[in-house]
């Protein structure tokens, strides 16, 4: 399996990827899946592929439909990748399409809106998204709150 980390983050690229996870989960490229709004921002998209050539790796950046056709290709390559998603539905939607992206998926900073709730530090899931966690979890996914590496965290 080419990806190395397999994360979701409501920030996608920041401080904890960079200065942490990249020290200790070696990636050649990022790919990031994204809502169909921040698929279609130019701006953003450069942002974050800028932040990517910072790091040295190149940021690949899909909605959940071009992710269900290029996650596939990414696992068939030599090189090593992070996946990183915006949302747990989004990795439950590909789970869901028959996308192998591993077992393990660790999830960082999910920020609190309106009829979410806390499950752990800076993690906030609303109903959908407890769900999609718990039909990942009974695939044989392993569902770990962690914000860094050196986080105790816990599991879902």
């Amino acid at each position: 399996m080419s990806f190395t980390l397999v994360r979701v983050d409501d920030r996608l690229i920041h401080g904890q990827v960079v200065l942490y996870w990249s020290k200790v989960r070696k990636g050649d490229g990022i790919i990031l899946v994204v809502d169909d709004e921040l698929g279609k921002d130019n701006f953003i998209k450069s942002v974050f592929k800028d932040a990517g050539k910072k790091m040295g790796k190149n940021v690949f950046i899909f909605n959940v439909d071009q992710a269900k056709k290029k996650v596939p290709e990414a696992a068939k390559s030599d090189k090593k990748y992070y996946l990183i998603s915006k949302s747990i539905s989004f990795l439950a939607e590909l789970k869901k399409s028959g996308v192998n992206f591993g077992d393990e998926i660790i999830i960082g900073n999910v920020s609190n809106r309106p009829e979410s709730k806390k499950m752990y530090n800076n993690v906030y899931f609303n109903e959908q998204e407890i769900e999609d966690a718990e039909y990942l979890k009974n695939n044989q996914m392993k569902l770990r709150f962690q914000l860094t590496p050196n986080d105790a965290g816990a599991d879902f």
